[in-house]
Parts: C-alpha cells; sequence; structure tokens
C-alpha cells in the first residue's frame, strides 16, 4: 500500500466515522421529536456544532505513517534514491 492509498482509506474511515456520528444524532432529534418534546433544538445547528477534524499538515501524516509501520513491523530504515 502507498501512501497516498493509506491517505485515501484514511480519509474515506473519517468520513465515515463524522458520517455515523451525524446518523446518531439524527436519529436521537427524531426519537426526541416522536416523544412530542415541547421544544427542538435546531438540528442544523446542533450539526454545525460539531468539530470537524483539521487537515494534518505533510509532517504529521508522514509521522502517523511512521508510527503505523512501527506497530506493523515495517522497517525503519530510510534508503537514498540514486
Amino acid at each position: 500500500m502507498t501512501p497516498h492509498e493509506l491517505n485515501l482509506h484514511i480519509q474515506e474511515y473519517n468520513r465515515r466515522l463524522q458520517q455515523d456520528g451525524e446518523e446518531g444524532l439524527i436519529l436521537a432529534y427524531l426519537t426526541a421529536y416522536w416523544q412530542r418534546v415541547k421544544r427542538m433544538p435546531d438540528l442544523k445547528g446542533i450539526l454545525n456544532k460539531i468539530k470537524k477534524p483539521e487537515p494534518m499538515s505533510d509532517e504529521q501524516l508522514l509521522a502517523q505513517i511512521k508510527a503505523i509501520n512501527a506497530q506493523m513491523g515495517g522497517k525503519t530504515e530510510v534508503r537514498e534514491r540514486n
């Protein structure tokens, strides 16, 4: 797996986590609505309050890739290109 492919998998995983969180909030919102709560907060306002992850810098991404590589028993030596 190349670093680009790994980054694509990480982005998709984060998107799925965010989508699952929003789905849970929507379910809770509708459950409260069906119980006939007198005053419902605005759903869009609640969803907008969710903190979206900030994109990682190149250095942070490289550090994360190195950590994952080390956990999986990968080599940490750097080869020079000729």
